[in-house]
């Protein structure tokens, strides 16, 4: 991992442009936010430095992902970060952000900002705070939808949501949807806070009746309406 505070000024603008919360400022003042970033390089895999409570992550290339890890180490993923993404500001406007890891899924380049910098950027500029709290209702939306889940749904069905969300993501034509590549068990299981041995049991069951097939590289969904119906009747 490389960690450093200067990466040039034209580079640390064009790379911060990528990220919409900086939509309404100019060149200059950009520039100015990037001088009080520090950047961590990133291989797939590796953990970002830094804490969520202290630091405002920006997403400039590349993929995060951002998980919960329990006292015993079970893994409860909270979501994923592409080239434009941002986390941390739960954390650094005040809230717990004990126990959270954010690891690389891709070689990835990351603006931080300490909670200072960060704080003081929200009071100068308005258009900047307007645009983190639509992001941060979004994000509170489907935090809460995650919450509604895990507390209604077993395990299968939890799964079948998961399944039905990629499906929708990967696209459906002619009621199947492949996913490539397809997910881990212990991707899935992480995401539905399910143990891998679960998720391994309810995927063989679902292969078993037809309803999926997978490669090495790919998850198929034969049946997407079949899904859709499991679902509906737990």
């Amino acid at each position: 991992m490389l960690l450093t505070q200067d990466i040039q000024s034209e580079g640390s603008t064009r790379r911060l442009r990528s990220c919409h919360l900086f939509d309404g400022m100019d060149d200059l003042r950009l520039g100015e936010v990037a001088s009080l970033c520090t950047w961590q390089s990133l291989e797939p895999g590796q953990i970002a430095a830094g804490k969520s409570q202290d630091t405002f992550f920006i997403v400039c290339q590349g993929k995060m992902r951002v998980s919960a890890l329990s006292p015993n180490g079970r893994e409860l993923l909270i979501s994923d970060f592409a080239q434009g993404g941002h986390f941390g500001v739960v954390g650094v406007m005040g809230g717990s952000g004990a126990s959270l890891q954010a690891q690389a899924l891709a070689p990835s380049l990351l603006a931080c900002l300490t909670r200072t910098a960060f704080m003081k950027l929200i009071r100068e500029d308005s258009i900047f705070g307007r645009l983190l709290l639509e992001t941060q209702q979004a994000a509170t939306e489907h935090l809460m939808s995650r919450l509604v889940e895990l507390g209604v749904l077993r395990i299968s069905g939890r799964l079948y949501s998961y399944l039905l969300e990629l499906a929708e993501q990967a696209g459906i034509m002619d009621n199947r949807s492949i996913l490539s590549p397809g997910p881990r068990h212990l991707d899935l299981a992480a995401r539905i806070a399910a143990s891998r041995e679960e998720v391994s049991r309810e995927m063989a069951r679902l292969h078993k009746q037809g309803v999926i097939t997978s490669t090495r590289q790919t998850l198929v969904l034969n049946d997407v309406a079949a899904l859709e119906q499991r679902l509906h009747a737990l």
